[in-house]
Parts: structure tokens; C-alpha cells; sequence
């Protein structure tokens, strides 16, 4: 598998473990209106973003990767307003855009990309260097970070939860 396709496809299966997480929460978590708006506000330090900020992030630098590839701008979302189903949507519609795209671009890896950073000087790398170095370790703090918040308000999810993609390779060697 080359190195485009290898890292679209980590942040498909990943991001599939976040919709599966999420639908978890809705049906565990959800049981009156109150509880939804806490679950939207929730975070795990007040200097922290809160949960639909996580979700978004996690889904923007799968965009971002995407958007290099197809010389095209990232889509915006209006988090500020957005509904857990809104979010549910987004990881969707994150998740559809990974597996249409075809063209996986190899030559992305070795050509030169520009990272432009808020109020910091634009960082000139390769791209193997911007998926190695800034949107995997983004996207994972991000998926991490949501899980984490869903763990602290009472979802009971844990580390199989997290490594959901696994499950294929394990029914593989426990069917051999």
C-alpha cells in the first residue's frame, strides 16, 4: 500500500471508530435534552476545546490531506452551532470523501507543501513530512481527545472500543 493511500485509509478506519463511539454516546448518553446540551459543552480541562471542536478537528485533517490532494479548499463547518447530529454527519460525510477518492496522488509525498500556521511564519515541508509531522499527530490527539471526554461523562467505551479496527485481523487469526 503506498504512503497516501496507507494514511487515508488509518484515518478512515479511525474515523469509523468515532462514528461508532458517537452512535454509542447517542444511545447511552442521551436521555433528555439537558443531557445532550452538557455532552456538547463537555471538556477535559477548562483551557480546552469541547467536544464538537475535538469531532472537527479529528475530520479536518483528514480534509486537509484531502484537500492538498484535490488542490482544493477544505469545506467549513460552523461548530459553534453544530448538533450531535451534525456531528454524526460530518464524521459521515469525512468518512465518504476518504473512500471516493481514487487518485491518491503518490507524488504528494516528496513534492514541497506549504503548512501556514495563525500568527506564525509558513513552514515549507514535503508532504510525507506534513501527514508524518502535523495532521496524523493532530488527528490523533483530536480522536483521542474526544474519546476521552465521552469516557469522562459515563460512556463506557475502553481500549477494544478504541482499537475497533483491529477486529478483522483478530477474527482472521482466531478463525485459522
Amino acid at each position: 500500500m503506498t504512503i497516501v493511500k496507507r494514511n487515508l485509509d488509518i484515518y478512515r478506519t479511525r474515523l469509523i471508530t468515532l462514528q461508532n463511539i458517537l452512535g454509542r454516546a447517542q444511545a447511552e448518553l442521551f436521555p433528555d435534552d439537558a443531557a445532550k446540551t452538557a455532552l456538547l459543552t463537555a471538556r477535559l480541562a477548562e483551557d480546552m476545546l469541547p467536544l464538537p471542536n475535538q469531532i472537527w478537528f479529528t475530520c479536518r485533517q483528514a480534509e486537509l490531506l484531502l484537500g492538498k490532494l484535490n488542490d482544493t479548499p477544505v469545506k467549513e463547518f460552523e461548530v459553534d452551532t453544530a448538533s450531535f447530529a451534525d456531528l454524526k454527519a460530518l464524521v459521515a460525510e469525512t468518512i465518504s470523501r476518504i473512500e471516493a477518492q481514487t487518485d491518491t496522488k503518490e507524488s504528494f509525498a516528496e513534492a514541497k507543501t506549504s503548512l501556514e500556521l495563525p500568527s506564525m511564519p509558513t513552514l515549507s515541508m514535503t508532504g510525507q513530512d506534513y501527514i508524518d509531522e502535523w495532521l496524523t499527530p493532530n488527528f490523533y490527539f483530536h480522536l483521542v481527545t474526544a474519546y476521552d471526554i465521552l469516557r469522562a461523562e459515563g460512556l463506557a467505551i475502553g481500549k477494544a472500543d478504541y482499537l475497533s479496527h483491529l477486529r478483522p485481523l483478530l477474527a482472521a487469526a482466531m478463525a485459522s
